[in-house]
């Protein structure tokens, strides 16, 4: 008989996770999907582009409901787990009975963070992280409602790009004095700002925001220093924090996310954790590409094969605001480290490559990210770049002709 695995979240970690299952154990577990929102899992990375009106929102789900069932998974979207008993093995779930498992995992994800300043429970205060903020994002745009988007990361930007195009007035408040500065230098950021500047978003730097005005609902943002900007909506975008409520009330031990072990185990007898919710050797990388990596080790361990999650070279590869951006491992670069610098603002192009001890250690890309995975590979390869170092900078076609061809 199959034994019961439950897995709490119905998101891209999820998805994967059971997609390797499928590989590494099919027919060993008798796999449920618990998710709270209304919907198939679907790809959160694109909700921008639904927002923009580039992508159907139908056209972002994962997975149709066929493949779940040809796997012998059953998918419950729409129910909220209140409650973990890790002595009897059961899960609460919101309006409905206790289900058991044998294994529990934790998918949680994240929230969003919303600035703790006054005003911020007015209406029109919003968030943008799922499905549900997407429709009402398009309500707002769709009556041309005066927009601030507070936040200047991968988050703010999409959210201000997909208002933007979906025809609202925009502008975006940052407090620090770079978009980005978690992913990009100093001159990759300010070629950013430039380029979505061009599509008619009005970016201030250094803000911080000191209130939020109005009668029952948004009227206008008042910053730090002063300044007053009129709007009838507010959307933060400032950062998500790892969702380890649930987690946390069961006794389950947490930090900012889930502590988890090598195996991505918690310190709970046959309870596992991955994705945004999970903090691995310290981190929580709030990233698709780490909970993928998490979830391959994930499926192996529970296939009983060896495995072991060793941490992720963290690295951004996304249109933001319709423009290309990649950035992976240490892209400021340290003591002893040398960069390769080439910029083109007039195409809106910026390369610069950190080298550290013969090999490549960080890149950031503007504009031309065609060979961002390259890139990518040589940083987490440790590949010696000695021989390609004089036309590494112009791509793996001239660099490695041979191998391209």
């Amino acid at each position: 008989m199959s034994e019961p695995l439950v897995i709490v979240g119905n998101g891209m970690a999820a998805a994967r996770l059971v997609d390797e299952l499928a590989k590494t154990a099919l027919g060993r577990y008798a796999v449920a999907v618990i998710g709270e929102e209304p919907r198939l899992a679907y790809n959160r990375v694109l909700l921008s582009s639904v927002l923009a009106g580039e992508t159907g929102s139908h056209e972002i789900e994962l997975r149709p409901a066929d493949w779940w069932r040809h796997r012998g998974v059953t998918v419950r979207y729409g129910y909220r787990v209140t409650e973990i008993d890790t002595g009897r093995r059961e899960l609460k779930i919101a309006g409905e009975e206790s289900m058991e498992y044998s294994k529990l995992v934790l998918a949680t994800g994240s929230t969003p963070l919303r600035l703790n300043v006054p005003g911020a429970d007015l209406a029109g205060v919003h968030t943008f992280r799922d499905t549900r903020d997407v429709d009402l994002l398009l309500t707002l745009a769709a009556a041309k409602k005066r927009v601030v988007v507070v936040g200047g990361g991968l988050l703010g930007l999409e959210a201000a790009y997909g208002l933007a195009k979906a025809g609202a007035p925009v502008t975006l408040l940052h407090l620090m004095d770079r978009l980005m500065e978690r992913q990009l230098d100093g001159p990759a950021a300010d070629l950013l700002k430039t380029l979505v500047e061009r599509k008619g978003i009005r970016i201030l730097l250094n803000a911080s925001t000191a209130r939020i005005h109005g009668e029952g609902h948004v009227e206008a943002v008042e910053l730090a220093d002063g300044s007053r900007i009129e709007a009838d909506a507010v959307i933060f975008a400032a950062g998500i924090k790892p969702n380890i409520a649930l987690a946390r009330d069961a006794g389950i031990a947490v930090n900012r996310g889930i502590v988890v072990n090598d195996e991505m185990q918690t310190a709970s007898p046959d309870i596992y954790a991955l994705g945004e919710c999970a903090e691995h050797r310290g981190t929580c990388y709030g990233l698709v590409e780490p909970a993928y990596e998490q979830a391959r080790v994930l499926a192996r361990h529970l296939a009983g094969k060896p495995a072991a999650y060793q941490g992720s070279v963290v690295s951004t590869n996304l249109k933001v605001s319709g423009v290309s951006v990649f950035s992976a491992g240490d892209f400021m670069g340290g003591e002893g480290s040398e960069s390769l610098v080439l910029t083109d603002r007039r195409r809106g192009t910026y390369k610069k490559l950190v080298i550290a001890d013969g090999r490549l250690t960080g890149a950031v890309l503007i504009g031309d990210t065609v060979d961002a995975l390259w890139y990518l590979e040589l940083i987490r390869n440790r590949d010696k770049v000695a021989a390609i170092r004089t036309d590494m900078m112009f791509g793996r076609t001239l660099a490695l002709p041979s191998k391209a061809a």
